[in-house]
């Protein structure tokens, strides 16, 4: 666990630095212009790319345990070079309707997005797949190694080629290649072979319905995810232009920065044993799997939250360049909405781990269409605040929605004592801050830096009371 806490906090500490090197080097139309490219990523890989890397997820141990793992991973390259030459065909007719303005060519576009859909994809699969069969310190190396090269690279295209979104984009797109290629041989390694390595196993009809029923509601599921929680970047280019957008994306991009690095650190250290355990067949046990999982970062992800929302004028001035002050307006709702998206993404868990991801259907419809009415009506009255209203009202719908529907599988209620008790550790935070902010009145960098660091040691610590318990690696009988 401290190696992965370690390892994690200097990703974590990289993807920030990479936020306040793009936000010096790059305008907020710039800006704006990644965010269009990334969301566009996004779309292909949720709707096409997640479904299938769920399923590998789940099945990843008995592929392993068989020795077929390297088999049925080379057949999901081969998928993938299928998805990118999808995006490479629709993405000039998108273009074609002119119903956004990514202001980048269509052969940088096309390749930007191929070359992401297919290397970053391999990048992600290869890498956490060695966590998930245990080879955590590998996992956590490679991860921030990642980020490092994309990161030296983006900074020195930008730097010597031209201050633009392309170059800063193919530079991220260097780095996931280039580690991908590492993670990928590393990978295969450490996969078991069967005695029969040249003869691959036969995929049958039976194969392709099993990963069917359960891609299908995973695809649905996930495209009107990224409706939810991305589509607002379409809808704001065209009313308040790619400026604006680049500053809303800022904002939100700090919070989005600490909740992920929260994220995967949690994730990194409990997800695997979550899907060893409900490899299991027993259901009982399968809910009790995700009982204890709820249970470990529901609270943590309240008190991250609350750390947000106290350091906001001190996390924006350290991570955003001088053209973006303004965007701090939009750290709390970012902060609101990620938060909510943790919280799907734990309730869908509970959908994977039952293998009955049609559960997932209703829950997301219901978000997406929040999401789009909602930013739509609130966008002419509030700027790009009421994209922040509506992604965390529409946010928070969704999780009510999914607690009612899927709750009553697993049984037993949420970890309400838990969370009364990150609130009060919340409270100490913001007592804390308050304090320092009067003891250290000024403007210098030491005191935007001492104050979140003075914070975040005692948010460590207040994180590890909660977790404590949940530390030890016992499954439940």
């Amino acid at each position: 666990m401290i190696t992965i806490i370690i390892w994690r906090a200097a990703q974590f500490l990289l993807s920030l630095a990479m936020m306040r090197v793009a936000t010096t080097l790059l305008s907020p139309a710039e800006m704006g212009r990644v965010s269009l490219v990334l969301t566009t990523v996004a779309f292909f890989a949720l709707f096409l790319v997640n479904p299938v890397g769920m399923f590998i997820n789940r099945r990843l141990h008995a592929w392993q345990e068989n020795g077929v793992a390297r088999h049925y991973l080379t057949r999901y390259a081969g998928y993938l070079l299928s998805v990118a030459l999808i995006a490479a065909i629709g993405l000039p007719l998108f273009c074609m309707t002119e119903l956004v303005n990514f202001g980048i060519s269509i052969p940088w576009l096309v390749f930007l997005i191929c070359g992401s859909l297919l290397f970053n994809t391999i990048n992600q699969t290869s890498i956490p797949s060695l966590n998930l069969l245990g080879y955590s310190r590998s996992f956590v190396m490679l991860s921030a190694a990642t980020i490092a090269a994309s990161f030296a690279c983006a900074t020195l295209l930008v730097q010597k080629v031209q201050l633009s979104a392309q170059y800063w984009l193919l530079g991220l797109l260097l780095g996931q290649t280039f580690l991908a290629a590492i993670g990928t041989q590393v990978l295969f390694t450490r996969l078991k072979t069967t005695g029969t390595l040249h003869t691959p196993p036969a995929i049958n009809r039976q194969h392709l319905q099993t990963l069917f029923s359960f891609a299908w509601p995973v695809a649905i599921a996930a495209g009107l995810s990224w409706v939810q929680g991305q589509g607002y970047r379409y809808l704001m280019e065209g009313q308040l232009g790619l400026a604006q957008l680049g500053l809303f994306v800022a904002g939100y991009g700090i919070s989005a920065g600490v909740i992920a690095g929260f994220e995967s650190v949690l994730t990194a250290y409990f997800q695997p044993r979550l899907y060893r355990d409900a490899s299991l067949t027993d259901p009982v046990r399968q809910a009790q799997a995700w009982r204890r999982y709820a249970a470990a970062v529901i609270p943590s992800l309240l008190l991250t939250y609350a750390l947000i929302v106290i350091l906001v004028p001190e996390l924006t001035r350290l991570f955003l360049g001088e053209n973006f002050q303004s965007a701090a307006d939009y750290v709390s709702w970012g902060a609101l909405a990620e938060a909510a998206r943790v919280l799907m993404g734990t309730y869908s868990l509970l959908a994977h781990v039952f293998m009955q991801t049609h559960w997932l259907i209703v829950p997301s419809l219901i978000g997406a269409v929040l999401s789009i009415i909602l930013c739509a009506l609130l966008i002419p009255n509030f700027g790009a605040a009421g994209v922040g209203m509506g992604l965390a009202s529409s946010g928070f719908a969704v999780v009510v929605t999914m607690h009612v529907l899927l709750v009553r599988h697993v049984g037993g209620g949420s970890p309400v004592l838990p969370m009364l008790i990150a609130g009060v550790f919340a409270m100490l935070l913001w007592g804390m801050t308050l304090g320092l902010r009067h003891l250290l009145d000024g403007t210098g960098w030491w005191l935007i830096i001492g104050i979140p660091a003075l914070v975040g040691m005692a948010y460590l610590a207040l994180q590890y009371g909660l977790l404590r318990k949940h530390l030890t690696d016992k499954r439940e009988v």
